[in-house]
């Protein structure tokens, strides 16, 4: 048993029906100090019943946290890492299935990277998964591939656009959850939010083994949605609405106040740049976005953002 500890933290709403093969998958990890962490948000079914099981039967390693409001998915990791305590926290949706080994591996290259950078910074370490099914069969073995994503070329520029980083496959550190927190408003996503402070202030670090069952259902909050041309076309018939170039400058706004401290000159620049965004006439912006590097994965999304998607909003 590792004598250092991780906080898993696992958030639920209305999930019953794949909560308990999650909990059980968490309860499997092999040769990792651990314990859970759940903090429901107000759900309808019977995901109280399941987690007062675990509550019950095993004290030990799973801790309720209080609180009935709903703050929504965000709200509620964002209230999970407030609670966290041991020097490593990872996060887990309701639905997914992890391999016995997974804390284990992201714990390795977690120690790989302060060794490098020291405890002091704020790192990252996430996984690939693996794409499956209701059932758990798999559709494809790499939801890095599946996706189109390569994050082993993922830096600041790229996330300030694109997020890259699944929070189910992620372990964060005790410097990156303290800069993180309080999560602001402008934060998309909580795990968008940990990767970009991480690669502002700290570093990210890959695990290419998919480490995760990554279950794909009609009620998924995000999901993964695959790379192909057909599918592009149809977002941009759709007017890449879900491209909110406005919301991801706010974010990047957000970010450039809470690591002002830690940033490096190139970095303050690029931030500022890509905040600005909307001063600049058509071919400024995408000179800006070219000059910091600040492109989507894959070449059709590049095509789709430096020709198709308004930068103005």
């Amino acid at each position: 048993m590792d004598s250092l500890s991780i906080d898993v933290l696992l958030a639920t709403y209305n999930g019953a029906r794949y909560l308990r093969p999650q909990i059980d998958s968490i309860l499997g990890q092999e040769d990792v100090a651990f314990r859970i962490l759940v903090r429901d948000d107000g759900s309808v079914d019977e995901t109280p019943a399941v987690i007062e099981h675990y509550r019950r039967t095993r004290p030990d390693r799973f801790i309720r946290v209080g609180g009935s409001d709903h703050l929504g998915a965000v709200g509620n990791f964002a209230c999970l890492l407030r609670e966290a305590k041991a020097p490593y926290a990872a996060l887990s949706d309701q639905d997914d299935v992890w391999v016995p080994h997974k804390l284990r591996t992201l714990l390795g290259v977690m120690r790989d990277l302060e060794s490098q950078h020291g405890p002091d910074t704020p790192l990252l370490v996430h996984s690939d998964l693996t794409v499956v099914d209701e059932t758990l069969r798999e559709r494809h073995s790499s939801f890095w591939r599946y996706s189109g994503f390569d994050p082993g070329g993922t830096s600041l520029p790229r996330l300030l656009i694109k997020n890259t980083v699944t929070g189910c496959a992620s372990l964060v550190n005790r410097a990156l959850i303290e800069l993180a927190l309080p999560v602001p408003r402008a934060a998309l996503v909580h795990d968008y939010w940990l990767a970009l402070v991480a690669g502002a202030a700290g570093h990210l670090g890959i695990v290419e083994e998919p480490l995760v069952a990554y279950r794909q259902h009609p009620r998924n909050v995000i999901g993964a949605r695959p790379y192909r041309l057909k599918a592009l076309l149809g977002r941009l018939a759709g007017g890449f609405a879900q491209w909110d170039m406005g919301a991801l400058r706010r974010q990047a706004a957000a970010l450039s106040e809470r690591c002002h401290a830690s940033l490096a000159p190139e970095y303050r620049t690029l931030i500022e740049d890509f905040v600005n965004l909307p001063g600049r006439n058509w071919l400024g912006r995408r000179r800006i976005l070219l000059r910091h590097g600040i492109l989507m994965p894959g070449l059709m999304r590049n095509l789709a953002l430096l020709f198709c998607v308004r930068l103005r909003r």
